[in-house]
């Protein structure tokens, strides 16, 4: 019986340590908190100037202090972008904070909350960087429940060296100090198919181009164990 309450009180002080590590309760540490200082530098353009496609910032929105407090965001971008050449529009939401509550809120919890229905199972995109590297993003697609109108969403994490799906547990993501986060949402005709009408997609393969010095990597200071 003892044993039995002394195995509780130790799995839950556990768990608590473990929880309070991914989401930073104790306050950010020096490095996340140098990542979002830096995210707040992210370009206001980016891309081919010369051949037109180029993404400028149309507008940038501050995000709710509910929704910086449920994030445990330490610094974000909330913008709006336009390519000069095709006009298409990409909702650009990009964040770092400490892993949990950064994995946790998806599109598909995200948009089937505000009218819209998603469509079909989430797909892997592959995209390549400037260095040739692979990068992973998962592409869902939704339609409004409101109106004729379709919507598709990328989304992916990031330690700072490359963008991933992040095909990890709720426990094993501990192991990041912090975490970067992209999701970009863009209006696409309703059938569209997955290569059709994919302002996101092109938005990413510009994306992908901004210098890797832009991003914040952990040092070994900052390293935890799962």
């Amino acid at each position: 019986m003892l044993l039995g309450a002394v195995l509780v009180v130790a799995l839950t002080l556990a768990s608590g340590l473990i929880q309070g590590r991914m989401s930073d309760r104790w306050g950010p540490s020096a490095g996340l908190a140098t990542a979002g200082a830096k995210l707040q530098e992210f370009p206001m353009g980016f891309g081919d100037k010369r051949s037109g496609d180029y993404w400028e910032m149309q507008s940038s929105e501050q995000m709710s202090d509910n929704v910086v407090d449920m994030l445990q965001c330490a610094g974000y971008a909330n913008r709006t972008y336009v390519n000069r050449k095709t006009r298409a529009a990409v909702r650009m939401a990009l964040l770092v904070g400490p892993p949990q509550p950064t994995t946790l809120h998806t599109p598909e919890i995200c948009f089937s909350s505000r009218d819209f229905t998603q469509l079909d199972e989430r797909r892997l995109v592959a995209i390549t960087d400037q260095d040739g590297s692979e990068n992973e993003f998962w592409a869902v697609d939704f339609k409004s429940n409101q109106i004729a109108v379709g919507l598709r969403a990328y989304y992916a994490w990031s330690d700072g060296t490359h963008w991933s799906t992040l095909k990890e547990s709720r426990f094993t993501v501990g192991k990041y100090p912090y975490l970067y986060k992209i999701q970009l949402a863009s209006s696409m005709p309703l059938g569209a198919s997955p290569e059709d009408n994919d302002p996101c997609g092109e938005f990413l393969r510009a994306f992908l181009q901004i210098p890797k010095s832009t991003w914040s990597k952990p040092a070994a200071s900052d390293a935890r164990s799962p």
